[in-house]
């Protein structure tokens, strides 16, 4: 952070760049601005000087991050920044915002959060909702300086907000020392994130030119330089505007020494050697405490009293070293301080530290704030002894306020003094294993998986087996490994139970083991054991009713419930389902749990409208609990997946994009990525529904290799889409995931639907040739008893009368097939393909009137409900068998509106629904109206082909 002292020279490129993106915000839109530079580089002069000028009307909201070594306390940029706007707010409407009060970890005036009743997420959802509500009647700016020091619970929110704020006009300024944010840098990867947002703009700030050199020196000295004196200063000063205004200060003060320094470490010290020793000794220990201090802290850490140091201060202020803030003083810039503080000989630095550590110590009392600082100053002390408590305090008080990332680095610090304190057991109140897993689980719930990982395995490595550490240990690790859809999480959880059954059985234990049990069931069912997963379920339910542990009782529930559906009992499945949200009650992870599986099976029972309702209560709930990147990824793919049942396709594609927007975790995208897939290839755009599969090929390998659920729905994607293009030995291997499968491990409610994409298949292949060793008679029979064996599941006679007319074809079985297809557990893909098919059996038949009727109503259809994919397939069925005259002349591009031509030029250069909103400024639901329209218009069947004939038409 530098403070501002001459007039802004050089930059008009990057005001102007500013300025743009905050006229983008203007209109509505969400954007970033990261400014990056080396230090003294002026990046605060900039953003001083585009806040001041380039943003009217707007809610500006400041946030600093703090250099202590990565390990401040938790928020401290984030929670400087909006405590303006909570004071302005109040208590009572932010309540109304958020609807929780998880704000109250940050700001105690808002209600104290009690334990376990918020999390790391909701935290915050209710901070990007709090910012929303902000930006309502006026754009707002958030700024975060010096993101280098910034500490791991800001970032976190950092990256949130990054993804959430979607329709809010906020914009965030970030800026950063470039040379500060090297590899391993917990920030690098956030900032390579943004490097690929299209919201995210970089402005890098360059040394100044000779001109701007000249420009600069005429401003500070008030007449031109020469041109000698320009070379000099530039050529000393390296173009960094913060030293040639050092420079020049000292060149022109009345006690310059004879001979300026060269090296510029020297050179920023020339400043703080001119002042009085008085005045060297206040400033020395205020370095030692950091870029800003309270003057009261200042005195007391001086032993001084209070107004005994102003004279001192009010020198060094005189000096450009300080300047006075609203409670204290701060470096004028951060290189000063830096400086200063290497300039403090080792052992003088440890006594300064260990002042700033009693004196914070005595302010906290038993309040426990400050932890991090003090502990930051007992470590650098020296004083191992109490810096081991004081990180353990700073860990607590971090996950007290949800920081789960600054948590852990904590807990590492504490973890690192370990071997050397005196009996560390006794000091903190548990064992290193112990510490390591919460470490472990700190990391976890901050999304650093992998670290999480690592850190269980040597914990394990190190804990005797057997014991009670050990299942902890181990059911963390299952926890971990099933959150990345790695193989062992199932292992993990069986060592872990069977290691719990060989202890003492207290109640503590017994509740530890239907925890386990649970998370265990959970597996295996996705696995598709459900009878082991049914009984361990049952079994942890009964013991948490005991316990009255809600939340676990209604998980048990809701996973026994899905283990009876996938065993034959549709309707015990809905019924118990409904009694784990009864038992859930208000517990967010419980209900959570309920509306995902609730979703998913009511759209499998072909429930679509009620499958819909509970996805976006799902939804809605999701982001108020803050888990829009996980949980509420899921919950979009489950109403995606109706909403193309439904064929209400532009809120199917507006919900994956602002899904996707989040960049959620891979095994979460790979949920949308499917769900996306299967909707683009009933709209007719097969290959775009390929490649989207592709690129998600390695995570959906990964999944499915222990999801039954997730391996049946990616295979049934890439066996319609197969199809589609034509491509039928890729067809025929994906098939694999169901005519090879064993029944009992199958999810009934995807059978009846891939079966019916399976006999398609296997039509084709009677027409055109089986592969090699493939007896097609042997795969319709072993089809057929698939079939058969779900004859239970509701969905089943929908799909049944269409799959039985595919593989033995005959007028009847089609027009049962029509009429089933016309019920309302039918997809709206259904019914036009069938009746299609319908159409090509009469054709075979030579009865050319009634199949011209049967197409004539399948195009009808298909036009109707958006299932382009049909419609074509109907078309060209027409056109090859002569049933359907030839389409008139195309229409004209004086045939389309101002805006639908507008529309057309962005589809034919290969952009989204989205990126057209945000070109055009208006909404991606709009956007998708549009290009709706021109393809009605055109009678194209995708983009592609709309993009094709815009050739001819813009040309013409």
């Amino acid at each position: 952070m530098t403070i501002q002292t001459s007039e802004l020279i050089g930059r008009d490129a990057e005001l102007s760049q500013l300025a743009d993106v905050f006229a983008d915000v203007a209109t509505g839109r969400p954007r970033i601005a990261v400014i990056g530079g080396e230090a003294g580089i002026g990046k605060t002069r900039l953003l001083t000087d585009f806040l001041e000028n380039s943003t009217p009307g707007a809610r500006v909201l400041i946030g600093r991050c703090v250099d202590l070594g990565g390990t401040g306390d938790a928020y401290t940029a984030i929670t400087a920044a909006l405590r303006p706007l909570v004071a302005e707010l109040g208590a009572e409407e932010i309540a109304r915002i958020t609807g929780q009060r998880a704000l109250g970890a940050l700001f105690p005036q808002l209600g104290r959060v009690e334990a376990g009743g918020a999390t790391a997420g909701g935290l915050h959802e209710s901070i990007a909702l709090l910012l929303e509500r902000a930006a309502a009647d006026r754009p707002v700016v958030l700024v975060i300086e010096d993101l280098h020091w910034i500490d791991p619970a800001s970032l976190a929110v950092l990256r949130f907000l990054s993804r959430a704020l979607v329709d809010a006009p906020v914009l965030l300024a970030i800026t950063y020392r470039t040379e500060d944010i090297g590899r391993g840098h917990h920030a690098r990867s956030f900032l390579a994130e943004l490097s690929r947002d299209r919201r995210a703009v970089r402005v890098d700030l360059p040394r100044l030119d000779r001109e701007g050199t000249r420009r600069l020196m005429r401003a500070l000295l008030g007449d031109s330089p020469s041109d000698s004196a320009v070379d000099a200063l530039l050529e000393r000063s390296d173009g960094v505007p913060f030293y040639i205004e050092e420079l020049i200060d000292l060149e022109t003060c009345d006690d310059v020494p004879p001979s300026l320094p060269d090296g510029l470490r020297d050179l920023l010290l020339v400043r703080y050697e001119r002042l009085s020793d008085e005045a060297q000794h206040v400033v020395r220990h205020m370095a030692i405490g950091g870029l800003e201090s309270d003057h009261d802290l200042l005195a007391a850490v001086l032993g001084q009293d209070a107004a005994a140091i102003e004279g001192p201060v009010w020198e060094a202020i005189g000096a450009g070293l300080l300047v006075a803030t609203s409670n204290g003083y701060c470096f004028r810039h951060a290189l000063m301080r830096e400086a200063i503080h290497d300039d403090v000989l080792p052992g003088v630095r440890e006594r300064l530290h260990e002042r700033y550590a009693v004196e914070l110590e005595r302010r906290a009392g038993d309040t426990g704030s400050d932890a991090a600082a003090i502990a930051r100053h007992w470590a650098g002390a020296k004083d191992v002894g109490r810096a081991f408590p004081a990180w353990l305090r700073a860990m607590r008080e971090s996950r007290a306020a949800l920081g789960y990332a600054s948590a852990a680095e904590h807990a590492q610090r504490a973890l690192s003094l370990w071997d050397v304190v005196d009996d560390p057991e006794s000091a903190s109140g548990m064992t290193r294993r112990e510490l390591m897993g919460r470490a472990a689980t700190y990391l976890r719930n901050a999304g650093d998986v992998d670290r999480s990982l690592a850190l269980l395995k040597a914990a394990l490595a190190d804990c005797p087996p057997g014991t009670r550490e050990y299942a902890l240990l181990l059911n963390n690790q299952g926890r971990g490994l099933a959150m990345l859809a790695r193989p062992g999480a199932i292992e993990s959880y069986r060592e872990a139970l069977a290691t719990l059954d060989g202890l003492e059985q207290t109640p503590e234990h017994e509740l530890m083991r239907a925890d386990v049990m649970v998370s265990l069931a959970g597996r295996l069912m996705l696995a598709g054991e459900d009878a082991e997963a049914l009984a361990l379920s049952t079994a942890g339910a009964e013991i948490a009713h005991t316990q009255r542990a809600a939340r676990l009782e209604s998980v048990s529930v809701n996973v026994a419930a899905l283990c009876h559906g996938h065993m034959g009992r549709a309707d015990l499945a809905v019924s118990e389902l409904e009694r784990a949200r009864a038992i859930a009650g208000d517990d967010g992870p419980a209900m959570l749990r309920y509306w995902v599986n609730a979703s998913d099976l009511a759209h499998h029972r072909g429930e679509y409208e009620r499958a819909l309702r509970i996805a976006q209560e799902g939804m809605d709930a999701a982001r108020r609990y803050g888990a829009d990147r996980t949980s509420g990824v899921i919950l979009t793919s489950n109403a995606v997946d109706p909403l193309t049942a439904l064929g209400r396709w532009d809120e199917a594609t507006e919900l994956i994009e602002r899904a996707l927007a989040f960049s959620p975790p891979g095994a979460f995208r790979s949920y949308v990525i499917r769900a996306r897939a299967w909707m683009l290839v009933w709209r007719g755009e097969a290959t775009a529904a390929r490649e989207a599969l592709n690129a998600s090929r390695a995570q959906f390998t990964s999944t499915a290799e222990y999801e039954v659920q997730s391996r049946l729905g990616v295979a049934h994607a890439a066996t319609e889409i197969a199809l589609a293009l034509d491509d039928l030995p890729t067809a025929w291997n994906a098939a694999q995931a169901l005519l090879a499968a064993d029944p009992e491990r199958l999810h009934p409610g995807q059978v009846p639907p891939f079966a019916w994409s399976t006999s398609r298949l296997l039509t084709r292949l009677r027409e055109q040739g089986a592969p090699p060793g493939v007896d097609l008679a042997q795969a319709e029979a072993g089809l057929r008893r698939v079939v058969d064996g779900f004859s239970w599941w509701p969905t089943h006679e929908v799909w049944d009368a269409a799959i039985t007319a595919q593989l033995t074809p005959s007028p009847a079985a089609w027009a049962a097939a029509v009429e089933a297809a016309s019920g309302e557990r039918a997809p709206v893909y259904l019914l036009p393909a069938v009746l299609r098919q319908s159409a090509a059996c009469l054709l075979d038949e030579g009865d050319r009137a009634a199949a011209r009727d049967r197409l004539e109503q399948a195009i009808r259809l298909a036009d109707e409900r958006g299932v382009l994919a049909v419609a074509r397939e109907a078309r060209d069925l027409g056109r090859s068998s002569g049933l359907l005259r030839e389409p008139a002349a195309r229409l004209t591009a004086d045939d389309l509106t101002d805006r639908e031509r507008q529309v057309l030029e962005l589809v034919s250069a290969g952009l989204s629904n989205r990126q057209i909103g945000e070109r055009l400024f208006i909404s991606g639901k709009t956007a998708s109206v549009h290009v709706s329209a021109i393809l009605r218009k055109l009678g194209a069947a995708n983009r592609a082909e709309a993009a094709h004939l815009a050739r001819d038409l813009i040309a013409g």
